[in-house]
């Protein structure tokens, strides 16, 4: 049977997941995760002009055009997807190993409450943030 952290911690990101929107602080996080996992190639500011994207066999988008380019709506999920590895981005690596999964699994097992789909929920809302 699980802990009751786990469980709670559990729905909390769940909760998370279908619609709860982040408050200031996970915002916060939400800039420095992505910074720290999305701008060597997506830029700081969303661009897709990173200073590793000259380097790539593929053209980096601009996540400031995501709503804009699925009708005025921000596909939380579609981009959440591509972050978690659930969607294959060719230059995120395969399901098993996106460029940052080996980190976020490590992390997830020293910080079991950080769970990769969290941080995709709080990078996903950030990059909602960087919308034209």
């Amino acid at each position: 049977m699980r802990p009751l952290a786990s469980v709670l911690g559990f729905v909390m990101l769940l909760s998370l997941y279908f619609g709860t929107k982040l408050g200031a602080a996970e915002m916060d996080q939400g800039k420095q995760l992505y910074v720290q996992y999305c701008s060597s190639c997506h830029g700081h500011e969303g661009h897709g002009n990173g200073p590793v994207s000259r380097y790539l066999n593929v053209r980096v988008p601009d996540l400031t055009l995501i709503k804009k380019k699925n009708d005025g709506i921000y596909p939380a999920d579609k981009v959440m997807s591509a972050i978690d590895g659930r969607r294959i981005v060719r230059a995120h690596g395969d399901r098993q190993m996106p460029v940052w999964g080996e980190i976020f699994r490590m992390e997830q097992e020293k910080y079991p409450e950080r769970t990769s789909l969290l941080k995709a929920k709080i990078i996903a809302e950030y990059v909602a943030t960087l919308q034209k």
